[in-house]
């Protein structure tokens, strides 16, 4: 009986650890790319290396590695590409910096597009008053035509 009890208690004690170890195998696999699908996380592959990586993670988990050491592991075998979501680093600063970079060369973009066409529009303030009658003569022609 008391055998069965320590089975028992080590069972249940264990249990946790090993549901631990899922999750975080869960979240490596939603975060891993595979390699040869490219733009299906491994969870979401069948192909055969993605089978392979989960068992690579799996492993490494049992063998106590911790999420960040597995995922370097895997970085140095297959490189950065591996990850969805790039470390920020030297070698890939404009992939970070791109999307702020274009995002300001829009907003002067836009800007000098509207202050322009503003200058256009408020450009007859310098015409006398007979230059704005002969401009606006044209104008309801052209509106006729």
């Amino acid at each position: 009986m008391k055998k069965f009890i320590l089975i028992f208690w080590i069972f249940f004690n264990s249990y946790p650890s090993f549901s631990d170890q899922n999750k975080i195998a869960e979240e490596l696999y939603n975060e891993l790319r595979c390699l040869v699908c490219q733009n299906q996380s491994i969870k979401e592959s069948d192909a055969p290396l993605a089978k392979d990586l989960k068992i690579i993670v799996l492993e490494q988990l049992k063998n106590g590695k911790s999420k960040a050491e597995v995922k370097s592991f895997l970085v140095e075998k297959y490189g950065e590409f591996i990850l969805f979501k790039p470390t920020f680093s030297v070698k890939n600063i404009f992939l970070w910096i791109a999307p702020i970079i274009f995002l300001l060369f829009g907003i002067i973009i836009l800007y000098r597009y509207f202050y322009f066409q503003s200058k256009i529009i408020n450009n007859d303030d310098n015409l006398s008053i007979s230059e704005k009658k002969k401009l606006k003569n044209i104008l309801d022609e052209e509106q006729n035509i």
